[in-house]
């Protein structure tokens, strides 16, 4: 069969990347790996069905790579390959388009108002935090060490929780209570891990928490993590 022929690289480029979702993808892999349950949730609208197909056209393509772990339940981890890195400056641009273009942005600014965000971090990261989505982006943001998390959370009611997983603590007492909150409130809490290293990453799975972002941490990422999994169609859906 004959290799398909384009009128302009523009042409092969979208054969590629073009779509709804593809771009999308790969932004959210952009900057470390991802599992199959962590894209779902952070892209809130996506069926299981479409996104299982984009990702083996973006496979197929030598875009991204796909790693099967041998455990129970199966464990599948998506990342750019280095071809696919080489689209990272153009993810960024549309981005950045967005952010200046999109309704929901003011003066670059997605507004977080009337969220209730709990940040179990260091000095350093919740100084960043506070000033990032509570000065800037309206969010009320309560930072807080673990024990007091544990004893406060019906007092709290959390729309998110951030958890810098640079904190030396043990967070399995904190995944079981917000399980708990989840029930008797009968709405879900989501959970972000922000996690500086491999190990760390790894830790926040083992301990409940699957979703993660790299440290350094990277706003506009932060920003369309909280608003993905705190909108109205994720948390429907929104499993731990």
């Amino acid at each position: 069969m004959s290799e398909k022929q384009y009128s302009c690289p523009v042409e092969f480029t979208l054969d590629r990347i073009g779509g709804k979702w593809k771009c999308v993808i790969l932004w959210w892999l952009r900057r470390g790996t991802k599992r199959f349950g962590e894209l779902m949730q952070l892209m809130p609208g996506i069926s299981q069905k479409v996104l299982t197909a984009q990702l083996r056209e973006l496979e197929a393509d030598g875009l991204i790579s796909r790693q099967v772990f041998q455990e129970t339940p199966p464990r599948v981890e998506y990342s750019l390959t280095a071809h696919g890195k080489t689209l990272r400056p153009i993810t960024e641009l549309m981005c950045n388009w967005g952010k200046a273009n999109a309704p929901q942005f003011q003066f670059g600014l997605m507004c977080l108002r009337g969220l209730n965000i709990l940040a179990i971090a260091t000095p350093l990261t919740s100084q960043r935090l506070e000033a990032e989505l509570g000065e800037l982006r309206g969010a009320k943001v309560m930072v807080t060490s673990l024990a007091i998390a544990l004893t406060t959370f019906t007092q709290i009611r959390p729309d998110i929780v951030l958890i810098d997983f640079s904190v030396d603590e043990n967070f399995d007492l904190l995944h079981e209570s917000l399980k708990t909150l989840a029930t008797d409130s009968q709405k879900p809490i989501p959970t972000i891990a922000l996690a500086a290293n491999d190990q760390e990453r790894d830790r926040a799975i083992s301990q409940g928490f699957p979703i993660h972002l790299m440290e350094p941490i990277e706003v506009s990422e932060l920003v369309g993590a909280i608003a993905n999994l705190t909108s109205a169609e994720n948390l429907e859906g929104y499993t731990e």
